[in-house]
């Protein structure tokens, strides 16, 4: 009798974990272009925050410097490039994306990404505008402390964030030899 029992809770657990399994695999599809698509707004507006003045982007071919990369359009003209990479913060990986005016000079950064997980109150405040902002009309090479004031607590992420902007000047810079 006990060999039966054990049997039919086997078998009642292995239906359980189908049913569940097969509800995650339904729920994935449903969800997976909505997801899909928030991920495609959130970089595209990204890319108008860095660079607000550039009318549209195009995307320009993959590298293993970058995520991904394209060039500012103001109508026909390139005046510029938007970078993302991902650097690794105290926390983990930090996705930066990079605005470069033709000359070289930031037109703004962003910091964040899906997997941002920077400790709160220390280095997620690489996020703030107070610490974002210090970014713009800056020409890199950059260093945190003598370019860019670090964040109280986390120059772990400061200087990733610094490093992910250097990265980005220096793949823009290659582009143009």
């Amino acid at each position: 009798m006990t060999m039966q029992r054990e049997k039919a809770a086997w078998l009642v657990l292995a239906l359980i974990a189908m049913g569940a399994g097969l509800l995650l695999g339904f729920t994935n599809a449903v969800t997976a272009d909505v997801i899909a698509q928030r991920a495609l707004d959130a970089a595209e507006q990204a890319r108008r925050e860095v660079f607000p003045a550039a009318q549209a982007f195009v995307e320009l071919p993959p590298c293993d410097a970058v995520q991904d990369s394209f060039c500012a359009m103001q109508g026909e003209q390139c005046i510029g490039y938007v970078c993302t990479l991902s650097v690794q913060g105290y926390g983990g990986p930090i996705e930066v994306v990079v605005g470069l005016d033709a000359a070289g000079a930031l037109t703004g950064i962003s910091v964040g990404g899906s997997r941002f997980a920077e400790t709160a109150g220390l280095g997620a405040n690489t996020r703030s505008p107070a610490f974002t902002g210090q970014f713009a009309g800056l020409v890199p090479p950059l260093t945190v402390k003598k370019d860019v004031d670090a964040v109280t607590g986390a120059t772990i992420s400061s200087t990733a964030v610094v490093n992910a902007v250097n990265a980005a000047a220096a793949y823009v810079a290659g582009l143009d030899q």
